[in-house]
């Protein structure tokens, strides 16, 4: 005989007694899974994600008292027990939220409260069925925190209730919202979001933030479509900077490499043009990384008869995964003779300047 604690009931079965959880589970099958090794079972609480702003917190177009929830479409994974199942939420019109009268400003101090969605089941001791979205308020306090949530929920935002605030604006509140999908469906990663600790093999997902196609192979990320290549400069915002040598050297270019969850081989190529005060001076054209001693590469030079001279350095630079951006300089420092070399302004444009990175997936 099945143990109904380990072998639920098959969903909609003939004759059989289906209860809540046992439906629950029947349609969570088609729930895109936690990344929670210890509940298999498990669903991903989150917004399903879809066309305009889904569960969005929205202050009014002029500020009042109240924020604006959008509706949308849901799933919240029980917590009670292992076998809770998935709930299926739904708001199915805006639901206008009067935050300061649930929450009061204080005179001297900010709070924190919290819009979720709150799912409610007597079958575990709660006082009704339902799905309410709804305030959870934090107390006023000199370092204020969010209220503390238990039981079964989906936060969509954080909302900062200033000292004396008369009402709410958009720069209030912040997006809480996490996104769900069908089982097999790409998941979008919210800006805010960690990436995954866990998943399955084959899960899929796009980083809102960073525009990368991730996918999950047996322990860690990787790019989704192999051999994914990307491309950054000649310059960061900013940059190239025209400019002399201030005694011996002198920056007049980077590049940001933004930083992925798998490791990268840089392919660096520098190009620059410049001129200089004297034909007997010698420079070295340098590629290397801020805040490094050493140089990734040079390329010497000098600018005999006419002063001036365009030069080429490669590079190239493993970037280990992570989440900390790698900055390249472009640099050209006098090593011999006398006066300064510069990047006039009029120079100081891509076809004169730049420093192009291509960044290659490496296993």
């Amino acid at each position: 005989m099945a143990d109904p604690d380990l072998e639920r009931d098959s969903g909609w079965l003939s004759g059989g007694v289906v209860d809540a959880n046992d439906a629950r589970l029947a349609t969570g099958v088609f729930a895109s899974a936690a990344t929670d090794s210890t509940n298999p079972i498990a669903a991903r609480t989150g917004v399903k994600p879809g066309p305009g702003n889904p569960g969005g917190v929205e202050a009014e177009a002029t500020p009042s008292r109240s924020v604006k929830v959008q509706p949308f479409q849901g799933v919240v994974q029980g917590t009670r027990v292992s076998y809770a199942g998935a709930y299926l939420i739904t708001l199915g019109r805006v639901k206008t939220l009067d935050v300061l009268t649930a929450a009061p400003a204080h005179s001297s101090y900010a709070r924190i409260v919290l819009v979720v969605a709150r799912q409610t089941d007597r079958q575990y001791g709660d006082a009704s069925d339902g799905m309410v979205v709804q305030l959870e308020a934090g107390a006023p306090a000199p370092t204020p925190v969010a209220p503390r949530l238990t039981d079964d929920f989906l936060p969509l935002a954080q909302i900062t209730v200033r000292p004396n605030a008369g009402s709410i604006t958009q720069a209030d509140i912040k997006d809480l919202r996490v996104f769900t999908v069908a089982t097999g469906g790409v998941l979008p990663l919210q800006s805010h979001e960690s990436l995954p600790a866990e998943g399955y093999a084959g899960q899929r997902l796009y980083d809102l933030e960073t525009g990368l196609d991730l996918v999950r192979g047996d322990t860690a990320w990787r790019p989704a479509a192999t051999g994914a290549v990307q491309f950054f400069g000649p310059a960061d915002a900013g940059w190239p900077r025209a400019g002399s040598t201030e005694g011996t050297n002198f920056l007049f270019n980077q590049v940001t490499v933004t930083p992925a969850p798998y490791p990268r081989m840089l392919m660096c190529t520098a190009q620059m043009t410049a001129q200089a005060q004297s034909a007997d001076a010698r420079f070295d054209h340098v590629i290397k990384v801020l805040g490094e001693s050493g140089n990734l590469s040079i390329s010497a030079f000098d600018v005999g008869p006419t002063l001036a001279t365009t030069t080429v350095a490669t590079a190239h630079r493993l970037m280990p995964a992570g989440t900390t951006p790698l900055v390249l300089t472009q640099q050209f420092v006098r090593v011999a003779g006398s006066g300064t070399v510069s990047v006039p302004s009029s120079w100081a444009i891509p076809v004169y300047a730049g420093l192009r990175v291509v960044a290659f997936p490496v296993p």
